[in-house]
């Protein structure tokens, strides 16, 4: 089976739909990659006409940019595209991206890169593209010929994105986009933004992680298409999307990933888009807490962020990821947002439209999440 590429004319190149993720690569029981079968999923990846391979400086402890490099060198280096990303998290000087992206190149064994995005962007990272030269540095690397596309990916809210468009020139732009964050992160503002700016989107986490693989059983999704296939029609039936990208773990999923690109038809039909935004809204209603995020309850003397630990609880009791949770309410607490700067002093109640008994619910709410925090505290 062959994933058929599409020329994109934004960008002037042909790319199969279906992008390589490895970040989520089978490992050992050391935790190190089982080059073996990543090898095979690659080389399956690669026969099957896809030639978009994504990697990042921290994915698998730097071993996967290590891999992906490796792995590809026996193919023509014009017959794919490497991708990967400068780790915002690790620039504190102006010196610190120069550094980096020369280590990136020893480790990828590139000697330029195809698609290189600034990673992980949003509103509390926004600052250090200008502070620290980022922009201005890759953007010299990119006349110099050693990024062909130059972007950047995002978690963050839609005002930060808009500066970021505003502000700058891009290639293109990744985010995480699928059939339910597309209402609960708002990514389909982000998406029309692009669109707008005549900007490529790149799709990560389509079936969030693996959650749109496992959906309730009241989502009720056809089985013509298994629940992952589904999402993957979803964002593949975007216009502006030029790549969804997807972290494989195993062969099978590869397989699959590869059946659905060559097999299943371009585009959804009325019945099947109107059966995917069933089930979104479905497991949108799935909340032990009746939160809308409206932020009336704001701002707490004490600095308690309401909205967002309630955010963080409801995300958890619909995608029950505990690593996922326990970072987001570790980061809370790390930032003095969490419940425990909390005084139950009530001010907050009288201000909820959906009548919350808010200090109540959190403490509630803080009994199944501070475990999560306390067990993954290392990690924020």
């Amino acid at each position: 089976m062959q994933v058929q590429r599409v020329f994109n004319k934004q960008l002037g190149v042909e790319l199969a739909p279906l992008g390589f993720g490895a970040m989520r690569l089978p490992t050992l029981d050391n935790g190190k990659i089982d080059w073996g079968h990543a090898t095979k999923m690659v080389d399956l990846a690669y026969e099957a006409g896809i030639n978009y391979f994504d990697t990042a400086h921290p994915y698998h402890g730097g071993e996967s940019q290590v891999f992906l490099g490796e792995t590809l060198k026996k193919y023509p280096r014009d017959s794919y595209y490497y991708v990967t990303k400068l780790p915002t998290w690790a620039i504190d000087t102006k010196e610190a991206s120069p550094r980096i992206f020369e280590e990136q190149l020893v480790n990828c064994r590139m000697d330029y890169f195809d698609f290189y995005m600034i990673h992980g962007l949003g509103e509390d990272r926004y600052d250090i593209i200008d502070r620290h030269g980022i922009y201005d540095y890759l953007l010299a690397q990119k006349k110099a010929g050693r990024i062909r596309f130059l972007g950047f990916s995002y978690h963050g809210n839609t005002e930060t994105f808009k500066r970021l468009f505003a502000n700058y020139a891009w290639d293109f732009a990744m985010i995480q986009h699928n059939y339910v964050d597309d209402i609960m992160l708002k990514t389909g503002e982000q998406y029309d933004i692009m669109a707008a700016h005549n900007v490529p989107c790149m799709v990560m986490s389509p079936i969030r992680g693996r959650y749109l693989a496992e959906p309730p059983p009241q989502a009720n999704l056809d089985d013509a298409y298994t629940p992952a296939a589904w999402a993957l029609r979803w964002c593949r039936d975007k216009s502006n999307v030029a790549v969804t990208l997807s972290g494989m773990s195993n062969l099978a999923q590869v397989e699959e990933n590869i059946r659905t690109f060559a097999q299943a038809p371009l585009k959804l039909t009325p019945d099947e888009a109107a059966m995917l935004a069933r089930a979104r809204d479905i497991m949108l209603g799935i909340k032990t807490m009746p939160c809308t995020y409206c932020g009336y309850c704001m701002d707490c003397p004490k600095g308690v962020d309401i909205p967002r630990i309630l955010e963080v609880y409801n995300q958890f009791k619909l995608f029950p990821n505990e690593f996922r949770a326990g970072i987001g309410y570790g980061k809370l607490v790390r930032d003095g947002k969490g419940f425990n700067k909390c005084t139950e002093c009530g001010i907050c109640t009288p201000q909820c439209p959906q009548k919350i008994a808010i200090p109540e619910s959190l403490a509630a709410v803080q009994t199944e999440l501070e475990p999560l925090r306390q067990r993954f505290i290392a990690s924020v």
